[in-house]
């Protein structure tokens, strides 16, 4: 069965198909409650049994956070949404390590790869002011949370995390939470791969005494430099003109006493 081409605006008010990259409404038929198609409905039950891999986006997954907020409700009143479930992907090793979950060959100009799936919620443990998520094969701090979004419009939060220290190489590993409210059993994940910039060019050092070497040369040239109310050189003329009249009389003086 086909969709609806043209829904009213007023349906897109209502529940949205619960396929997690599809922003329709549900049709809300016998045949398909959640979804918008009989084919949505066919694909988010086919892409998100157990022992599936991890949703794969090439060049990045361009949807807004209220949307994967969306999935993870959804998954929550026990819809497929097309989301596998990855019980420790998150957390277990290192992803570059987790080849059989995780495709790292990029495509010709692939500067972003993304990853999608459900785990369990494994909460950051507090290090100081610090939080992080070790890994087991990781000799670094592993995941490092950058970031929390409380969201409460969307009656939700996302954490952000980066690898710390990321590992030599061209790569940069991000790793993303969502979490709704009321909801302990997973959290969804968004993990990315990114191409690192190699045309950073290095930050030209400043000598240290460069400062101190501008100020010396800004009082010398103030020095130099005559008021403001006095044109150029007068001061000295001035005091040049004085000194000569003083040597004269100081020499009439002298011959008067011979």
């Amino acid at each position: 069965m086909l969709p609806n081409i043209s829904p009213p605006p007023s349906a897109f008010m209502g529940p949205k198909c619960a396929l997690w990259d599809c922003t329709r409404p549900a049709q809300g038929s016998d045949w398909f409650q959640d979804y918008c198609s009989s084919f949505h409905a066919t694909l988010a039950l086919n892409e998100d049994p157990p022992g599936t891999t991890p949703i794969l986006r090439p060049g990045g997954i361009s949807l807004k956070d209220n949307l994967l907020l969306d999935a993870v409700r959804a998954k929550a009143q026990g819809k497929n949404v097309g989301i596998p479930q990855c019980e420790g992907a998150a957390t277990m090793k290192s992803p570059w390590n987790a080849t059989e979950l995780f495709e790292l060959s990029l495509l010709e100009g692939e500067i972003i790869r993304e990853w999608l799936f459900f785990d369990k919620p494994r909460r950051a443990f507090e290090s100081g002011n610090r939080k992080q998520r070790s890994l087991p094969d990781y000799s670094g701090r592993g995941w490092h949370e950058s970031r929390k979004q409380v969201m409460k419009e969307f009656a939700g939060q996302k954490r952000s995390y980066y690898m710390d220290p990321q590992p030599s190489g061209k790569y940069e590993w991000h790793l993303f939470e969502y979490e709704i409210y009321g909801c302990d059993a997973f959290a969804l994940y968004r993990l990315e791969l990114k191409l690192a910039n190699q045309k950073k060019s290095p930050k030209a050092k400043v000598p240290k005494d460069s400062l101190a070497d501008l100020q010396k040369k800004m009082g010398r040239l103030t020095a130099e430099v005559p008021g403001d109310d006095k044109p150029p050189g007068k001061g000295k003329t001035k005091a040049n003109k004085k000194a000569a009249t003083a040597a004269a009389a100081a020499a009439n003086f002298n011959s008067a006493q011979d």
